[in-house]
């Protein structure tokens, strides 16, 4: 035989038997990851390119034998077709774009594919396989395999751009170096299909790009740390995806969560011709349990409520909602305030006894001599008047902690000057970096120097004594405050 017999016989053995090795090692890293099973599918393009070409190779040189080589070929076009779309696939495992994108280019691929193996099928891809006169394969192509091949290079090209959009030289050299030379590598198979050093550079290609999988996968110790951790989460619930994707996910729908939660607080302050109001509400986490509200009646009086559901984040921003929706469903049904707390936690303690969870809740109206309060286990409210400050006395149970629970209304007269203010416990129990409460007296203490500022000053100092107060140590509870001042 021919020297170049011997030299291609064994580059498609060394390539195919490398790519067969490659799989194997990056489907025991990881089998359910679908980088590693996108680079299993490249994998198998290349043997499906090298293993019928390794055997045409010896029909053609030893037509003794017997065979059918033109199949085989056809079969090998079709393993060098899939290089294009099975390498897109593992390089957007490593840089994702969007999911329409991503949807297109797989119907796109499908397609092409599809036409692919009907051609296939009827052994109308390649045609007059021959021996060449250097024991190689010689043969003609079909016009219509030329345009899809076309399709190959499309997404060659598109992996190689994500390549260099992203600077992959900056933390995925290895898998830009192997991508690079495998899409040359593809480029020479159809220029220059006699020389088979080309079958040698898919190897070194399909080398650097397996060493990214293992340097990432196996050499890492954080990422060891990772797969182990995915391990477990995947026992616990029932294979909970940890991929970038997912977090990116889950952070997206947590920020889509605390835009539907702020939307539910008031977005502008009531103006009343005798009251001023100023209030925030700051959670612990991305969305939390504490809500205040504002409502006007149809007399001019202003209604103002504040809550604070037990725990927090998605679970205490659930419950906020639907307390919020209870209070503003029933507020125009009552003019008793403590029969409005009461109706309210007739129609709540059913679902708030169910999840083991309860609600804090202070209501008040004020009109321009008077304040009526009712409060169902939350701070009572401060009254400032002329620097002095004290209590508005309220109590009883927070919403959902008793079924039958009744409730009572206070009434405070009212004077010019006068101000409010109502606080969520996340206030007074705020923690400093040395464990330290801010507590009661220094919430007095606060009220009492700026109580007779406008309520949104009132409300700033008070929020920034308290993150004064805190230093650098985390919110463990959601803050809301609410000031009013009678004008």
């Amino acid at each position: 035989m021919p020297l170049f017999f011997w030299i291609a016989q064994a580059a498609n053995a060394i390539t195919a038997s490398v790519a067969l090795a490659a799989m194997l090692v990056v489907l025991w890293l990881g089998p359910r990851r679908w980088t590693n099973i996108s680079f299993a599918c490249f994998l198998s393009a290349i043997i499906i390119w090298m293993a019928p070409s390794f055997i045409a190779r010896i029909q053609v040189n030893l037509p003794e034998l017997g065979g059918n080589p033109t199949a085989l070929i056809n079969w090998a076009a079709l393993g060098f077709s899939l290089l294009g779309i099975t390498l897109f696939w593992f390089i957007t495992s490593f840089y994702p774009i969007g999911r329409r994108w991503t949807l297109v280019a797989n119907i796109s691929g499908a397609l092409i594919h599809t036409f692919f193996m009907i051609l296939l099928l009827q052994d109308a891809i390649l045609t007059d396989v021959r021996r060449d006169l250097d024991g190689g394969i010689a043969f003609g192509l079909q016009p219509i395999a030329t345009g899809l091949a076309a399709f190959h290079y499309i997404y060659e090209g598109v992996a190689i751009f994500l390549l260099l959009r992203n600077r992959a030289w900056k933390d995925h050299l290895p898998l830009l170096l192997g991508a690079v030379v495998v899409v040359l590598t593809s480029v020479l198979a159809i220029a220059l299909p006699g020389v088979p050093l080309q079958t040698y550079t898919i190897t070194l290609g399909t080398l650097l790009m397996t060493y990214e999988l293992m340097q990432q996968q196996l050499f890492n110790p954080l990422l060891q740390m990772n797969q182990r951790l995915e391990s477990e989460v995947q026992r616990r619930t029932a294979e909970l995806a940890q991929s970038l994707k997912a977090q990116e996910r889950v952070r997206s729908e947590l920020a889509a969560a605390r835009t539907i939660q702020l939307s539910l607080l008031p977005s502008s302050t009531p103006q009343h011709p005798h009251v001023q109001v100023a209030g925030c509400s700051i959670p612990a986490k991305e969305v939390g349990g504490d809500f205040f509200a504002y409502h006007m009646f149809a007399d001019g009086r202003l209604g103002v409520a504040v809550g604070d559901v037990s725990g927090k984040g998605i679970p205490a921003a659930l419950l906020m909602a639907l307390v919020l929706n209870t209070f503003e469903t029933l507020v125009e049904s009552y003019q008793d305030l403590g029969s409005l707390l009461t109706a309210c936690n007739s129609s709540l303690a059913p679902r708030l006894v169910q999840s083991r969870q309860n609600s804090a809740f202070l209501s008040l109206v004020i009109g321009r001599d008077e304040v009526q309060v009712a409060n169902a286990g939350l701070i009572a409210p401060l009254l400032w008047r002329a620097g002095e400050v004290r209590y508005v006395e309220s109590y009883g149970l927070p919403l959902g902690a008793f079924p039958g629970a009744h409730y009572r209304q206070q009434r405070v007269q009212l004077q010019p000057g006068d101000a409010l203010l109502l606080v969520s416990d996340g206030i007074v129990e705020a923690m400093s970096e040395g464990k330290q409460l801010w507590g009661f007296p220094q919430l007095e203490e606060a009220f009492g120097s700026v109580g007779g500022a406008e309520p949104h000053v009132v409300v700033e100092t008070i929020v920034a004594k308290v993150h004064e107060h805190m230093g650098n140590a985390p919110q463990n509870d959601d803050m809301t405050v609410v000031a009013l001042r009678v004008i």
